[in-house]
């Protein structure tokens, strides 16, 4: 492995240089490796380099500020809030976290179509790269910033977010998503019994893409992901999951019940309806920890 050199600046002093010379694999974690191959490029302007990973570490920094500015221990302080951070998640790229190598390959993917007949006793795994939880921004704010990188075919099934508002922005790829909220009837006494949900996207989304935003009781709060090529979602969940505070993570799946409700909302038609009853996914659904390359946040 070739040594290559690169300068950056540390998050603390943006003015102060250093220079960071040596092989790829012993560079410090919060070197992310997209600057070092982009350096060790034959041609490519050292300066330049430099400045691109002053960009990612900003745009990030940013970020953080940004939600720690506008968001609450119960979510967003307002929608013009919610609306900054949106805004500011829109601009994330996958350079910007460390996923510019991915995304290259996904931009030269072949595109094959989501294969129906995948073997699901071997369901390949996802990874959850962790970029940020905090629980005190300057009282109790909470935040959980992570990626969801997803190879072909894999699934994430129908999943709540329990009290919780969740930005999402998918940084590469295309993926199907199915959402739904609940209806507003009597919820069952039994909470392993289904209950009627109605449909709020059922989408194939492609990057670069508009972030999109679900609510506690709307907006899709129960949803599910199947990626058709490899693609990764950067999550901003605020509050985060917390079972102390009731909020664990449940999977549903589709129910064979097929009535309607006696007091159908005002809008929802027959169609939208789907009974929907909590289940435990299968031994062979996988979501392991990975190793983040991004600029890390300093707080």
């Amino acid at each position: 492995m070739k040594n290559v050199e690169a300068k950056c600046w540390p998050l603390n002093n943006p003015k102060k240089e250093r220079a960071v010379k040596g092989p790829i694999k012993d560079l410090p974690p919060s070197q992310p490796k997209v600057l070092v191959e982009i350096i060790s490029r034959k041609g490519v302007n050292k300066c330049h380099a430099a400045s691109f990973l002053f960009l990612c570490f900003a745009k990030k920094e940013r970020l953080y500020n940004m939600c720690k500015s506008n968001l609450s221990p119960t979510g967003p302080l307002s929608e013009e809030a919610l609306e900054k951070v949106r805004v500011k998640l829109e601009k994330i790229k996958p350079a910007d976290v460390g996923l510019e190598q991915e995304a290259q390959l996904v931009r030269n993917w072949p595109g094959a179509m989501l294969e129906r007949n995948v073997d699901h006793q071997s369901l390949p795994s996802i990874k959850y790269l962790h970029l940020h939880e905090c629980d005190s921004f300057s009282v109790s704010t909470a935040i959980q910033m992570g990626i969801f990188c997803m190879p072909p075919s894999s699934i994430i099934p129908l999943h709540n977010h329990p009290g919780m508002t969740v930005l999402s922005k998918l940084i590469y790829g295309t993926l199907l998503v199915n959402s739904y909220d609940w209806l507003d009837v009597p919820e069952p006494a039994d909470p392993t019994e289904a209950r009627p949900a109605k449909l709020v996207r059922d989408v194939e989304m492609t990057a670069p893409c508009p972030a999109t935003v679900l609510y506690p009781t709307s907006g899709g709060n129960i949803h599910s992901f199947t990626a058709i090529t490899p693609c990764a979602i950067f999550d901003i969940l605020a509050p985060p999951y917390s079972s102390e505070d009731g909020r664990h993570c449940t999977y549903f799946r589709k129910s064979s019940r097929k009535d309607l409700p006696d007091d159908l909302e005002y809008g929802v038609t027959a169609p939208q309806v789907t009974w929907l009853e909590e289940f435990q996914p299968p031994d062979n659904f996988v979501i392991r920890r990975g190793l983040y390359k991004g600029p890390v946040i300093r707080t």
